[in-house]
């Protein structure tokens, strides 16, 4: 009989944030979960995807992801963040890569964080394909 794990606390949105993607990157789903609050009010939406509302919603949309062959690596830049006293805000652009070490696309994701008893907890993730990024190639001689 496998051991039940226990729930981890997180101390910062930042702790949360690194265990989404770790757990996301692993395909863990039951890492997946624990970052995010056990409420029927969380809201997670994939890039070119329907909404997922509710902590059912939420894992099932995850089971699915993770069911796919192949694992997927995040690298984070251009990274917005606020924090109050129980809520924060993460925004970030996603280079998305393949396992195999090939470029699979950019997103723009937001995350929401919420404070809980048990510690900060994911409450939304909201990613959506980011727009083609026009490259300047210089005309004429460049001296």
């Amino acid at each position: 009989m496998a051991k039940p794990r226990t729930p981890p606390i997180y101390t910062s949105p930042q702790d949360v944030a690194l265990a989404f993607y770790q757990a996301f990157e692993a395909k863990d789903i039951e890492a997946m979960m624990s970052a995010w609050a056990e409420d029927e009010d969380i809201i997670c939406i994939h890039p070119s995807g329907t909404r997922h509302v509710g902590y059912d919603a939420v894992r099932q949309s995850f089971e699915q992801l993770f069911a796919g062959e192949g694992k997927l690596g995040f690298r984070l830049e251009d990274l917005v963040s606020m924090e109050t006293v129980g809520l924060a805000m993460q925004s970030a652009i996603e280079h998305v890569h393949s396992s195999q070490g090939g470029a699979r696309g950019m997103v723009i994701a937001t995350n929401v964080f919420m404070r809980t008893p048990t510690g900060w907890r994911l409450v939304m993730h909201h990613a959506s394909p980011a727009p083609p990024v026009a490259v300047n190639v210089p005309s004429g001689p460049l001296h």
